[in-house]
């Protein structure tokens, strides 16, 4: 069943994807979070995949995270009269910031400042890095330069300047109004595109609060200034993006693999969650099957450590967008059968809070007890995500009445999530997860289950209490499939799925 996963699988949503019928397909192939990337697509055409999810979320009884992935600063090239260009090496082409369209030899840029910045002998890439141009002279408006590496340039593709400090805020006019957007939506998290350093978090998260919104924060990291401002972000930060297509053009292809254990290892020893990013499963964007090194890639990130692996255009343009979920599930699946990694206790002299506390002693009381399961009784979801930066072998399960809460866990590593009826007292509970355990087919009678929760009860207090429990419930029977939640089905296999 989707639900033995323990990394989660972001998807970007996309004319491949978007429709209701293929969100759903999404859902059923593994989809843990959906990504809706705002370089693309508009408010009116996002407001629509967002009712879409919400409704078949709770349709399939699938809680699911919303990523609003902000545009952010990124220079893209202008519009040419016949769609693109072609660069031959060696030749001249004139870079200019005047609102015109490029033909050949001449290319428009829509970041006006960039001729403050730009000095002879820069390097100018186009495309994620695939066309090179040499500065050669700056006068005025425009730029001289020389062509490197060449190759068809087409309409509004990316631009980097490694190594040349651009006078550029981290949001801009357009990020500000689809932030607006998305906190009305109620999104779960936003993604903030080339962060640089900790004041980017700290004044996007003095937006979100002004609105009152619980919206989480996920760093993007890819640019040379925030891998120098590292930790600050990831402290500041509730998640972390690994963004390895601007990051390898603006540090370079080859410091990528080092800098892809360096976050993750850093996000994993301060707890926060760890997504890594881009062309995981590339060739299948037009090929029904990855290559050997992509699967290598995709197990690799498992086995470092990350806790959710995104697929881009994928899943948002793709031949093959449940297919790559299908072959994404099914790789991470393999590698955590058979390369277990549990189990991240310190049993030195170490100060916790009181949740952290609890949340290590759950850990190992369930190693000591054997126990199959740790329950967390939640109201912000803090705890859960403590106990799974532990790594327990023990399934997590967060639990709740509210399915807002349970939506913002799908990105954390080995939750899962199932939705109970309001509760008053312990008795509640407990009475409730003897039945609901058993009716998922997680734990049988007899079994040992680990609860973490706050009492008083009646008073919401943070989680302060650790509760153990033999499973009784000898009359209660696994649900039919058909009236199991979405991820404890075990006869759907996303391989029933049409693939295309």
């Amino acid at each position: 069943m989707l639900a033995n996963r323990r990394a989660k699988i972001v998807a970007t949503i996309g004319p491949a994807s978007q429709s209701r019928e293929n969100l759903k397909k999404c859902l059923q192939a593994g989809m843990n979070v959906a990504r809706l990337n705002f370089s693309h697509g508009t408010q009116n055409e996002h407001q629509q995949v967002i009712k879409n999810l919400r409704e078949l979320s709770e349709e399939m009884q699938a809680p699911l995270s919303i990523l609003q992935d902000l545009q952010g600063p990124k220079i893209r090239v202008g519009m040419f009269e016949n769609g693109f260009i072609d660069l031959a090496p060696n030749a001249e082409v004139t870079l200019t910031v005047k609102k015109v369209m490029g033909r050949e030899g001449l290319i428009s840029c829509d970041f006006e400042p960039l001729m403050n910045n730009l000095k002879i002998g820069a390097k100018v890439l186009m495309d994620d890095g695939l066309i090179e141009l040499k500065v050669l002279g700056v006068n005025g408006q425009e730029a001289r330069c020389q062509v490197i590496f060449g190759g068809t340039l087409k309409n509004r593709k990316g631009m980097n300047c490694p190594g040349v400090h651009l006078s550029i805020e981290c949001m801009t006019a357009k990020d500000l109004s689809d932030l607006e957007f998305g906190l009305q939506q109620n999104v779960d998290y936003i993604a903030l595109s080339f962060v640089r350093y900790g004041k980017d978090i700290r004044a996007l998260r003095d937006i979100i609060d002004s609105k009152k919104s619980v919206a989480k924060i996920c760093a993007k990291i890819e640019m040379e200034e925030a891998i120098e401002n590292l930790e600050e972000i990831v402290r500041l930060s509730d998640c972390v993006m690994v963004a390895r297509g601007d990051l390898a053009v603006e540090l370079g292809q080859t410091r990528l693999p080092g800098l892809q254990k360096r976050i993750i290892t850093l996000c994993n020893e301060l707890n926060k969650p760890v997504i890594t990013a881009t062309q995981m499963l590339d060739s299948m964007v037009n090929n029904p099957t990855p290559t050997r090194a992509e699967i290598t890639d995709v197990a690799n990130a498992v086995l470092d450590g990350t806790d959710a692996l995104m697929l881009s255009a994928e899943s948002a343009s793709g031949k093959y967008p449940f297919k790559c979920l299908q072959t994404m599930h099914e790789i991470i699946l393999e590698v955590e059968t058979n390369q277990e990694k549990y189990y991240k206790l310190s049993l030195e002299k170490e100060y916790l809070s009181v949740s952290g506390s609890i949340a290590a002693s759950s850990a190992l009381s369930a190693l000591k007890l054997d126990a199959k399961v740790i329950v967390c009784l939640t109201t912000t979801g803090k705890t859960a995500i403590q106990i799974s930066g532990l790594r327990p072998k023990a399934r997590i399960l967060a639990v709740t009445d509210k399915m807002a809460i349970l939506n913002r866990l799908e990105l954390t590593w080995g939750l899962q999530t199932l939705i109970i009826k309001p509760y008053q007292k312990l008795e509640d509970v407990v009475e409730q997860l003897e039945k609901v355990l058993i009716e998922m087919g997680l734990a049988k009678t007899g079994d040992s289950i680990i609860l973490t929760l706050g009492q008083p009860m009646r008073q919401g207090h943070k989680t302060n209490s650790l509760f153990i429990f033999t499973m009784g419930g000898a009359n209660v029977q696994k649900l039919p499939e058909q009236d199991l939640p979405l991820r404890y089905q075990t006869s759907t296999r996303v391989g029933d799925l049409p693939l295309s």
